[in-house]
């Protein structure tokens, strides 16, 4: 159980947190991508499959991944500091710590057909383009890019967010452990199971 007491919104947000969580534990068995559909063209790695095996995994990985939501990863890891006993504050720090290269490497840039871009820019319009599928703006954005800069695009985007959602996945049996709720067993409604 937490050291400093939950306030109703903070139990909320772990509620939330758990059960987007539990959301992307389901489709991460789903999304993997088998190695015969990875290739390397001009030292980038591309991916060849379908987008709907993949999109319910991006649908929680682009909600944790939000600065603004409330379930943010970083917001949820430290509200986790904050509100748990010493073995979660030092476990609290070893996964942030283990969040910082993803950080930096959403901050790195390539170089692609001569276009400078950060890899951050290619991890959000290729998560926006799988999850709003239907939207045209958000796809054309994306399938500018591709035509631009080749699918080594979606390549990176996608060790983005299976990494990220790697992460998030920790940071539930943290927040379960914090919770004294058994690990992965919230059910995507946010109910415990």
């Amino acid at each position: 159980m937490t050291d400093s007491p939950l306030t109703p919104s903070e139990r909320a947000n772990f509620q939330v947190f758990r059960g987007v969580a539990a959301e992307m534990r389901a489709a991460a068995a789903t999304a993997r991508i088998d190695q015969e559909g990875l290739r390397m063209v001009r030292g980038y790695v591309e991916t060849e499959g379908d987008e709907q095996r993949i999109r319910n995994l991006c649908i929680p990985v682009r909600r944790t991944y939000l600065k603004k939501d409330p379930i943010n990863f970083l917001r949820i890891l430290n509200l986790a500091r904050s509100k748990g006993p010493p073995e979660i504050q030092k476990r609290a720090a070893a996964l942030e710590v283990r969040y910082a290269p993803l950080v930096q490497e959403l901050g790195s840039t390539s170089i692609l057909n001569d276009r400078k871009v950060t890899h951050a820019e290619m991890f959000e319009a290729w998560i926006d383009a799988i999850v709003f599928y239907d939207v045209a703006e958000k796809r054309n954005h994306y399938a500018a890019m591709v035509d631009e800069m080749g699918k080594a695009v979606e390549g990176i985007a996608l060790h983005l967010a299976e990494r990220m959602a790697e992460l998030v996945l920790e940071l539930d049996d943290l927040t379960a452990d914090l919770l004294g709720k058994p690990r992965g067993q919230m059910s995507s409604s946010g109910e415990e199971s």
